[in-house]
C-alpha cells in the first residue's frame, strides 16, 4: 500500500515534504539516522553500531517498499531528508497484524511538529493498511516529550522493562513499551 506524498508546515513555517522512501534514498537516509542517532541520548542503538554500507541501506528500504503490512516514510525540507518513521509489520502470521513504529529527525526539526506530522501520517497509512490492526513502540522512559506526543495520537501503556537499557557503566534506563489499537472503518 502507498503512502500518498504530502506538503506541509511545521510550527515554525518550514514546509516538509513527507513521501514513501525509495532505494535512491539510500545514501541521504544513512547519513541522516547516523546523524540523529549520535545526537540522541534516547536512542538504543549506539553510533557506532549503525553502520549500514550504500548495498544494505539499498536493501533495507527494499524490504519495506515488498512488504505489504510495513512503511518507511521520510520527511524532506528544501529536498534534503531532515527524519523519518518507519512501520515495521510483523512477518510470522499470528502477529503480522502488529506493526512496530520508529521514528527520528536531525536534532534542528525536534520540537517543531515533525514527529507530530511523521506520526499522524504513520497512523492514517497503518489504518487503511489491510494487514495492520495495531502499532506498538517501544520508548526510554525518561523521553518524556516522545511519550506526550504518543500519548496525544492514543498510545497508551502496556508494558515497563526495569533497567532494559544500559545508559552507562552501572547506570540503566527503563523501557516502555506502548500500544495504539487501529480503528478500523468499512
Amino acid at each position: 500500500m502507498t503512502l500518498q506524498r504530502f506538503t506541509t508546515k511545521l510550527k515554525d513555517g518550514t514546509e516538509v515534504l513527507a513521501r514513501e522512501a525509495t532505494i535512491h534514498d539510500a545514501a541521504e537516509m544513512i547519513q541522516c539516522v547516523k546523524t540523529y542517532v549520535a545526537e540522541s541520548k534516547y536512542m538504543v542503538v549506539l553510533p557506532e553500531e549503525f553502520s549500514l554500507t550504500l548495498h544494505q541501506g539499498r536493501e533495507w528500504i527494499q524490504a519495506f517498499i515488498e512488504a505489504d503490512n510495513s512503511l518507511l516514510m521520510v520527511a524532506e525540507v528544501n529536498g534534503a531528508i531532515v527524519g523519518n518513521l518507519d512501520i515495521t509489520g510483523a512477518k510470522r502470521q499470528r502477529i503480522m497484524h502488529n506493526g512496530m513504529i520508529g521514528m527520528g529527525m536531525l536534532p534542528d526539526y525536534r520540537r517543531k511538529g515533525l514527529g507530530s506530522v511523521l506520526l499522524k501520517a504513520g497512523i492514517d497509512w497503518a489504518t487503511h493498511n489491510p494487514y495492520l490492526q495495531r502499532l506498538w513502540l517501544q520508548v526510554i522512559a525518561a523521553n518524556q516529550p516522545a511519550i506526550e506526543l504518543y500519548k496525544k495520537f492514543g498510545f497508551e501503556q502496556e508494558g515497563l522493562q526495569k533497567n532494559f537499557i544500559k545508559t552507562g557503566e552501572g547506570t540503566y534506563a527503563d523501557n516502555l513499551i506502548m500500544g495504539l489499537p487501529l480503528n478500523k472503518t468499512a
